[in-house]
């Protein structure tokens, strides 16, 4: 049997997450698309929530002796914290975190790294994470799938 090179994730969730929000930045200083008056209070309280979330979701993931980098091999099937409720926490704490950051400027370029950050992880890093846990848990991640959303 060949040796677990985890689910083949090309490009780090995190790079994807900072792409778009230094892209975002940039167009609104050459392209100003300003939608309303940045929300910065309900912005941070939402940045908060989201990390604290990943925190807890990354939490789950070392306490059960997983590397929590998507390109690397799971040893365990993690299916308590925050994976309770959804089967990509971290993925979703990063959708937030990147709400909360649109709500706080305000701005078109802000809201759509939201939207494409969301496709790009649903995409390119869920759907290969998906596969790959399949494949490695092929008697518990299924029944896990059938009863827990993908995002919420």
């Amino acid at each position: 049997m060949p040796e677990d090179q985890g689910p083949g994730v090309r490009v780090p969730p995190p790079v994807i997450v900072v792409t778009a929000l230094i892209l975002a930045w940039g167009l609104q200083r050459l392209l100003p698309a300003q939608l309303g008056p940045p929300a910065v209070a309900l912005g941070g309280m939402l940045i908060f929530l989201a990390m604290f979330w990943v925190g807890w979701a990354l939490l789950a993931l070392v306490r059960a002796g997983n590397d929590p980098r998507p390109d690397k091999p799971d040893s365990a099937f993690v299916a308590t914290g925050p994976y309770r409720f959804g089967r990509n926490p971290i993925y979703l704490g990063f959708v937030l975190f990147l709400a909360g950051v649109a709500l706080s400027w305000g701005t078109l370029w802000a809201w759509l790294s939201v939207g494409a950050v969301f496709l790009a992880l649903d995409l390119h890093v869920v759907r290969r994470e998906e596969a790959y846990l399949r494949m490695r848990f092929p008697d518990a991640y299924p029944a896990y799938a059938a009863r827990i959303r993908r995002w919420v």
